[in-house]
C-alpha cells in the first residue's frame, strides 16, 4: 500500500494549485479540518473550487478561507446559515459562483466520481429550476436528470485523497504539533 501521509499540514497542501478543486470533509464545523485549511490559506493557492456541504460560518475554516478571497466557486447542499455572513457578502457581490446540488446529489456524485463512473441520472430535482440546462430521460414512470460529474472535476489522485489522508494524519498529532 502506498503511504499517504504527510509530516506536516504545509507539505499536505503543497501541491494543491490555483484552480484546483477541493473536497472539505465536515458537516458545518463538526468535523472540518480547520488546521488544513488554515495551512491552504498560508498556501496560497487562490481560484478554488470547494466541494462541501455548505458554504462556511462564523471566522473559522472554509469561512475564513472565503474571507481569503481563495474560492471561486462552491459546490454545496446547503449554503446559508445564520452566520454564514462571508459566503453571503461574496455571492451577493457576484465573486462567488454556486453550485446548488442536493445533499443526495452531492454524496452520489462523490461516491461515483471515486468509482470512475462519468454521470447518473436521478429524479430529484425534475421539474424545478434545479432541471434547467440539463438532460432529461424517462426511466420507467420517473423522469431522472443526468447529473455529471464534469463540474465537480476531482482528480482522485491530486486532491480529494490528499485532503482526506491528510486530514486522518492531522488527526493523528500533526496538527496538534502544527509542524
Amino acid at each position: 500500500m502506498i503511504d499517504k501521509t504527510f509530516e506536516s499540514l504545509e507539505r499536505a497542501v503543497a501541491d494543491i494549485h490555483d484552480g484546483a478543486t477541493v473536497m472539505i470533509g465536515g458537516f458545518g464545523n463538526a468535523g472540518m479540518p480547520s488546521a488544513l485549511i488554515d495551512a491552504l490559506i498560508a498556501h496560497g493557492a487562490k481560484e478554488l473550487t470547494i466541494v462541501n456541504n455548505n458554504a462556511g460560518n462564523g471566522e473559522t475554516g472554509l469561512a475564513a478561507l472565503l474571507k481569503a478571497k481563495r474560492v471561486r466557486k462552491i459546490i454545496c447542499s446547503f449554503p446559508r446559515q445564520s452566520d454564514s455572513h462571508h459566503f453571503d457578502a461574496l455571492y451577493r457581490a457576484g465573486e462567488i459562483e454556486l453550485e446548488l446540488t442536493p445533499q443526495g446529489n452531492l454524496a452520489e456524485r462523490i461516491r461515483a466520481a471515486g468509482a470512475g463512473i462519468g454521470g447518473f441520472f436521478t429524479p430529484t430535482g425534475a421539474g424545478t429550476e434545479l432541471a434547467r440546462g440539463k438532460a432529461g430521460r424517462l426511466i420507467g414512470n420517473l423522469t431522472g436528470l443526468l447529473s455529471t460529474l464534469k463540474s465537480l472535476r476531482i482528480s482522485l489522485e491530486e486532491t480529494v485523497l490528499r485532503l482526506l489522508t491528510s486530514l486522518l494524519s492531522s488527526m493523528t498529532g500533526v496538527a496538534a504539533n502544527n509542524k
